[in-house]
């Protein structure tokens, strides 16, 4: 079997839902099968409508028997301002190439059809023009068409981000293909309320314990002096991550006489690098604000986290959560579906208000204080976090895969 996955980004990028994929496609060579994967040369998540940010050089490399083909972003101004009309127009299958956050991949199309692909699998959204480009392949070659959408839903009663992720026309691809694996019990119910009435199953991504464990827990002492307690928070840094709230809710926190560090590290947003320009931390308190991260110091990381805080409202399962738990740590949430699902669960943290800075102090303020409750509450998340060991999750969509592709005419 020869499996296409179209995506937007892919390693060395390392996000939740890159990572998954790649130990998914190496599983799936493991098993004798062929995998591609067709993305593009972004790293920086801005670089698809910005020159100037980080990019990969284009070309075909292979990735632990994985081949990866990386296609260049056009930026032509006037394609794009021709593009934003065509996507207005009321038709779904130009809203799925047109439509914001389009962005124009010269060549992925011919490539796609060019493949012979036995199975091609698509997502995430919002990335509709990416998707439809895998859909578009899948149609003409009626080849089987697989989708993991990652849907984001945000909180209830706001559609801010429930809106860029549930557009009809993104709905109508989910509906056209063959198989759509949700995260998450709460995201199946609600793609099905929305009229995805295609076969759907919950196989959520899983996390390499071996990958995530075994850090160095004097890690942040002996690399940047660090004293005290440490709350840490893992994310592409930028407002719907819940990374300003963070920053703000610890403010409250030193201004209070709170003594503990707080540590970020990730890629930032340009929304991010604004706000830290224009409100600083006050002098005297211990903020580091590190770059994106290799494996090794993700561990180290973890293992020296008191709590770890993910207040993101744009989550379809939160990765990072389960890897804090993999570490016995709390971990604090904002309160969306995905993550109330999991926090109450597992028991091994809590949720508050997207944005609710005042809220997410009081939080890390009843943890820090704690030291019997933040135990409790990590050795809660430890089980749960066993039951997402990504070798047996990754047999079970290698699996669905198989016979999915079983069934092509």
């Amino acid at each position: 079997m020869h499996v296409a996955f179209v995506l937007p980004r892919f390693f060395p990028y390392r996000g939740g839902y890159e990572n998954s994929l790649l130990a998914l496609a190496k599983y799936l060579t493991g098993r004798g099968h062929q995998v591609t994967v067709f993305t593009t040369v972004a790293d920086d998540l801005e670089s698809f409508w910005l020159p100037e940010r980080k990019t990969f050089p284009e070309g075909q490399v292979l990735v632990d028997g994985v081949t990866v083909r990386r296609f260049p972003i056009s930026h032509n101004v006037m394609l794009r301002r021709a593009s934003r009309v065509a996507g207005m127009l009321p038709n779904w299958r130009w809203k799925a190439q047109f439509a914001r956050p389009a962005f124009f991949i010269p060549g992925l199309g011919q490539a796609l059809r060019e493949a012979r692909a036995d199975l091609i699998h698509i997502g995430p959204l919002p990335y509709s023009n990416l998707m439809y480009a895998g859909l578009r392949a899948a149609e003409e070659s009626r080849t089987p068409l697989v989708a993991t959408p990652c849907t984001h839903f945000g909180e209830e009663g706001n559609d801010d981000v429930a809106r860029h992720y549930v557009q009809p026309h993104q709905i109508e691809m989910l509906r056209r293909c063959a198989l759509v694996i949700c995260m998450t019990e709460s995201e199946r119910r609600r793609l099905q309320k929305l009229g995805v009435q295609s076969e759907k199953t919950v196989i959520p991504h899983g996390i390499d314990f071996a990958g995530v464990t075994g850090g160095n827990p004097d890690y942040l002492r002996e690399q940047y002096g660090l004293q005290g307690p440490v709350v840490l928070h893992l994310a592409v840094k930028t407002l719907e991550k819940g990374s300003i709230t963070l920053l703000e809710a610890m403010k409250q926190l030193w201004a209070a006489g709170v003594q503990a560090s707080l540590v970020m590290a990730g890629p930032a947003m340009s929304d991010f690098d604004r706000y830290l320009a224009a409100n600083a931390p006050p002098s005297g308190v211990c903020f580091l604000n590190l770059p994106a991260f290799a494996d090794q110091e993700k561990r180290d990381l973890l293992a020296s986290a008191t709590v770890v805080a993910q207040p993101s409202r744009v989550e379809s399962l939160g990765l990072v959560m389960l890897e804090a738990w993999a570490n016995a740590r709390p971990v604090l949430a904002a309160d969306i579906a995905v993550s109330r699902e999991l926090v109450t669960e597992s028991g091994g943290g809590a949720v508050v208000p997207f944005g609710d800075a005042q809220a997410l102090a009081g939080e890390i303020a009843r943890l820090l204080n704690d030291a019997g409750l933040r135990q409790a509450l990590g050795e809660n998340g430890r089980k749960l976090a066993l039951r997402y060991d990504g070798s047996a999750l990754w047999r079970r969509t290698a699996e669905a895969f198989e016979s999915v592709a079983a069934r092509r005419t």
